[in-house]
């Protein structure tokens, strides 16, 4: 829901939720596996949310497939959150609410080949497509074993049928038999993670504007480090890596953003002992409207955060005596880490 509500929060002038003026938000598709019934609200109005369940994904699908095919300037999205495995043949297979209902065969519905369902859209839809999945994909003895288990994909088109698609971008939260991570009262790490990615912690410059393009270059390049900042953050010590994959001639914007992408600064001062006794300043070297940050004095790693730029960076001990640094450094989203040993 962390998602939907964050596009749905969009008035398509701020910045505030998904704004692209060249792609505004056309219509949205969401299901969701819940105990009760869950309603979700847009400008006052409470909408109903539908079980997600393979009958009711496979009706949302073909209409949002209907409208994307309508004009090659649209931008499709794709976002699942859920359980996932991996086939028999690499493919990764999401698990839906009704799964398992049939005792007798457990994949006949409630789960689909979402692998062959990106590989049919590219042979179907010209318009640039985001996919983004929040799943394991780890393998599972009763589907590996089981005869006759494979799940069927959302659409089918011939493996010879002309690839089409102008621009994929595709990015998984887990790789090759590992698993995603998440607790059930927080977002997980890569939901966090993207959502950081998409409020302001990422882009390209648009030349000769102010604009900054959330697409699937600045995403690609962001998403592993902010799942890794997740990990670093998570109590739980497994860690968790995701898998940007693009493809195409086309990087259209998903979202677009007026103002430099934020930078999450990390200084580490080691031994930690001198943490107590010395700080840091973070100053623009050029534009002075860009306060400086100033901090430490504390234990632990200082963090801060920034507008992508050039700064001037200065460690030093309490009243000056020593400079353990002194440098320029290109602060560069999302995230600049600063390790630091200090010689004794």
């Amino acid at each position: 829901m962390s998602i939907a509500r964050w596009i749905l929060s969009g008035d398509g002038i701020t910045e505030v939720g998904l704004h692209n003026p060249s792609a505004p938000l056309g219509t949205l598709e969401v299901l969701i596996s819940a105990a009760q019934n869950e309603q979700l609200d847009h400008c006052g109005t409470n909408y109903n949310i539908e079980r997600a369940s393979l009958p009711n994904v496979k009706l949302a699908f073909d209409r949002w497939l209907t409208e994307i095919k309508q004009h090659p300037n649209n931008i499709g999205m794709i976002y699942f959150c859920g359980h996932g495995i991996t086939g028999t043949r690499n493919e990764q297979i999401l698990l839906l609410d009704d799964h398992g209902e049939s005792e007798n065969r457990p994949f006949e519905t409630g789960s689909f080949d979402l692998s062959n369902t990106i590989r049919a859209l590219c042979r179907k839809v010209e318009a640039p497509l985001y996919v983004f999945v929040d799943a394991c994909r780890t393998y599972a003895d009763e589907f590996g074993m089981a005869i006759g288990s494979n799940p069927d994909a959302l659409l089918h088109d011939g493996v010879r049928t002309k690839y089409i698609n102008t621009g994929l971008t595709h990015i998984s939260s887990a790789t090759d038999n590992k698993s995603a991570y998440g607790s059930s009262n927080e977002i997980s790490r890569f939901t966090a993670a993207l959502r950081m990615a998409l409020t302001g912690y990422c882009g390209d410059g648009k030349p000769g504007t102010r604009d900054w393009f959330v697409n699937g270059h600045a995403l690609s390049m962001a998403m592993p480090k902010l799942l890794d900042l997740m990990n670093r953050e998570s109590r739980n010590s497994e860690p968790q890596l995701c898998n940007p994959y693009t493809a195409g001639t086309v990087d259209a914007p998903l979202h677009v953003i007026n103002h430099l992408p934020i930078v999450k600064v990390e200084i580490e001062l080691s031994p930690e002992q001198h943490c107590l006794n010395s700080h840091y300043e973070i100053r623009h070297s050029s534009d002075q409207s860009i306060a400086a940050i100033t901090g430490g004095k504390t234990k632990g790693v200082w963090k801060a955060e920034t507008p992508k730029g050039i700064y001037e960076v200065k460690i030093c001990s309490q009243h000056d005596q020593e400079h353990y640094k002194n440098c320029s450094e290109h602060l560069d989203p999302p995230l600049f880490r600063l390790p630091l040993e200090v010689q004794p």
